[in-house]
């Protein structure tokens, strides 16, 4: 795993050598930031669910310039300082359960949050509920959400209720990821 593009562009990134951490592939990560490119310089970031930190490494090479990193894991947390530092990056890690840490963070505001859980849990659900009654989200913000291809994941009343607009989809394998940005009624 590398990064890809940016002024860490090529670093290999220590990864899990067992376990049920699922690294953003680079191809996902690629198109992902293909998608996103011109919304990162000077951004401020959350990746709430961290797992090895390639998203935020990947997010502070192509200038975002503050990324907030949450993971409960103490070997995700351990893995992402040690990429932090292969990076010569300073880090704003958080460890703390998702939801405890959104309500920690509920009065910051981010130009993008980045949700990446465990595939077949309702963290991601629970997750923009929170965000969306917060309002972490700046104005023009976006939510980016990988999941997995299988079956549908929420309805499209769910997202109406949260004032969410599914602007783009993008498959990769088995991996899908969503882009959202907030619906604001203009009367």
């Amino acid at each position: 795993m590398r990064i890809i593009a940016g002024k860490h562009k090529g670093l290999k990134l220590e990864t899990f050598e067992v376990g049920n951490i699922r690294p953003t592939l680079d191809r996902a990560r690629e198109g992902i930031f293909n998608k996103i490119q011109f919304d990162v310089p000077n951004s401020e970031c959350l990746d709430l669910f961290g797992g090895t930190g390639a998203i935020s490494l990947e997010l502070l090479s192509r200038g975002a310039s503050k990324v907030t990193i949450v993971d409960v894991s103490f070997d995700s947390c351990k893995l992402i300082q040690k990429n932090f530092e292969k990076a010569k990056e300073s880090l704003n890690l958080i460890k703390m359960d998702y939801m405890q840490a959104l309500e920690f963070l509920k009065k910051d505001r981010f130009d993008m949050i980045f949700l990446d859980p465990p595939f077949a849990s309702d963290y991601a659900k629970n997750a923009i509920i929170k965000i969306m009654q917060e309002k972490m989200l700046k104005d023009g913000g976006m939510i980016i959400f990988e999941h997995s291809f299988v079956g549908e994941y929420f309805d499209k009343n769910f997202l109406d209720q949260c004032g969410l607009k599914l602007i783009d989809s993008k498959k990769y394998g088995t991996v899908a990821v969503d882009f959202f940005k907030e619906f604001r009624c203009e009367l």
